[in-house]
């Protein structure tokens, strides 16, 4: 009889030890305890972090003959108890762990109440998720709940083994199924020649797949289509346990492979847990645009700002001009009222007057047009030329001596030429700024462009010879809203914008300065060769 009793549990036991393996191998620590609060059992991980040599060392033990402090164990006995009593989950409890290492742990707790057959609550599950270096976001708790709910289905045949060996088994493997089945998940075997030992889970159906189909064949044939997923298999049965990420049917998946091995070292399979993250895939997507709009929303406000500041002073000019033009309109009449012709001196005056006006308002309408981000292939050259004669037309560089060095030859490069306007406008100007307040050498301001073919960039220097910047502030002013200006003269926002628009256009800022001499801000644009 006992001979057949041995027979008919083998297979039972087989699973048993299957799923033993299956829950050491999962990365999260995971407990369950009686309604005395001692443990019943954990896995391998939990195990670890209370300084025990395996699971069976932790069975029997309650809190208080573990390595964490006292204070730590009554707080977790009474959040047990709690479930217990209330007989629903508690989710979300953050606990302290002090680790047989010494090492102080924050770990998010997920606890729910154990019932057996009859509803009746005999004990409690807890999984644990380390949170130390940084708390969970909202959907890795979410995922680590379901995974300690499907945990929790897995090992509730498991708790009451000492009671009924068979029946508790059977019960363990009918639950598990169940679990795994409801959730978005996919729990998988290989052997150690890739062929499928089992695979369940109700993500299975959103790949036209039942569970149990795949088993005994190769992932190597039922993948051959997907060199990603081959290769992650590749990486886990050479021994490397590790999260990959793959889309598949349009679903985005998180996998953790973790390989098994006997007593000698030797490989025997492995084990794969893949969760649906498509929702989290999309929520980051979702971020990233709204970071996109954001920054192009800054360099819209940085560009108006620059735009402003340069109309006011196209405005002051032409106030200048028109006192001439006034001042001229009363000599001509007077000229006119005694039958003389003008004088030549004030007719080359007036045609002076008259071809500022006209180059005033060219800059003031290039300053209005639309801010265009369309790429196009452009000489720098003549975009430096451009901005510095605006600048001059603004008045913003009149009380400066700048002086521009560029080579004879073009220097192409493809960019938006708003963009690449807004860096030369808000460098030169930063640096006219830099040296207003210098008395005791001349202000100068130089524009320096070069080609660097080593690395494949056209170059632009700008060097002033102001105040120069604090050794201690340069490492903040990329920074959004610092600004070494005094108040109302900076928004804090042009470097910041200024490099961002370098970056995406594959180029790059770097600054020099020496306080009391001045400062050089040199930006890089990759080179192109000439258009058509």
């Amino acid at each position: 009889m006992r001979a057949l009793e041995a027979i008919v549990q083998a297979p039972v036991r087989q699973e048993a030890e299957l799923f033993r393996h299956i829950l050491d191998a999962l990365p999260y620590p995971i407990f369950w305890k009686g309604r005395d609060l001692r443990f019943l059992g954990c896995n391998a991980a939990f195990a670890r972090i209370a300084g025990r040599e395996g699971p069976d060392a932790v069975v029997g033990l309650s809190d208080y003959e573990l390595p964490w402090p006292k204070e730590d164990a009554d707080f977790y006995r009474a959040c047990d108890q709690q479930v217990m009593e209330s007989g629903q989950p508690l989710p979300e409890c953050e606990e302290p762990v002090l680790g047989s290492d010494g090492v102080q742990r924050w770990t998010q707790t997920s606890k729910v109440p154990l019932r057996d057959e009859r509803g009746f609550v005999f004990g409690v599950l807890g999984i644990l998720v380390d949170v130390t270096e940084m708390r969970e976001t909202q959907e890795r708790l979410r995922v680590a709940l379901t995974a300690g709910e499907a945990a929790n289905r897995m090992l509730k045949a498991q708790v009451a083994e000492r009671e009924l060996m068979q029946r508790a088994l059977a019960l363990s493997e009918m639950r598990l199924r169940t679990a795994v089945r409801g959730a978005q998940m996919t729990l998988w075997g290989l052997d150690a020649r890739g062929l499928f030992t089992f695979a369940d889970g109700g993500a299975l159906a959103s790949l036209g797949l039942e569970p149990g189909w795949v088993v005994g064949h190769s992932i190597f044939d039922i993948y051959a289509g997907h060199p990603d997923i081959l290769a992650q298999a590749r990486r886990a049965l050479a021994g490397e346990s590790f999260t990959g990420y793959i889309t598949f049917e349009g679903i985005h998946y998180e996998t953790r492979y973790t390989p098994m091995f006997d007593g000698a070292g030797t490989l025997t399979g492995i084990t794969g847990l893949a969760l649906d993250v498509t929702e989290r895939v999309r929520y980051h997507e979702m971020l990233e645009a709204e970071l996109e709009r954001t920054r192009n929303q800054l360099l819209q406000v940085e560009r108006l700002a620059t735009l402003g500041t340069l109309a006011a002073g196209v405005g002051h000019e032409l106030r200048n001009i028109s006192t001439v033009l006034n001042s001229l309109r009363s000599s001509f009449r007077d000229c006119a009222e005694r039958g003389v012709p003008p004088d030549a001196e004030e007719l080359e005056e007036l045609g002076w007057a008259c071809e500022h006006v006209a180059t005033h308002g060219r800059h003031l309408m290039d300053l209005g047009r639309p801010g265009r981000s369309t790429v196009e292939r452009m000489d720098l050259r003549e975009l430096v030329a451009g901005a510095l004669a605006m600048l001059r037309t603004a008045g913003i560089i009149k009380h400066v001596k700048v002086s521009a060095s560029v080579p004879e030859s073009p220097l192409w490069i493809d960019a938006s030429r708003t963009r690449v306007e807004q860096v030369l406008l808000n460098l030169v100007s930063n640096a006219a700024d830099a040296v207003e307040v210098v008395r005791d050498r001349p202000a100068e301001v130089r524009v320096r462009l070069f080609e660097d073919r080593a690395s494949g960039f056209i170059c632009c220097r700008v060097e002033d010879t102001g105040v120069g910047i604090p050794q201690e502030k340069l490492s903040a002013i990329f920074e959004p809203w610092f600004t070494t200006k005094p108040p109302g003269r900076g928004t804090g926002l042009g470097l910041p914008v200024v490099r961002t628009i370098l970056q995406e256009a594959g180029g790059d800022l770097s600054v020099e300065s020496e306080l009391g001499k001045g400062s050089a801000f040199t930006f890089r644009l990759p080179s192109r060769l000439q258009a058509g």
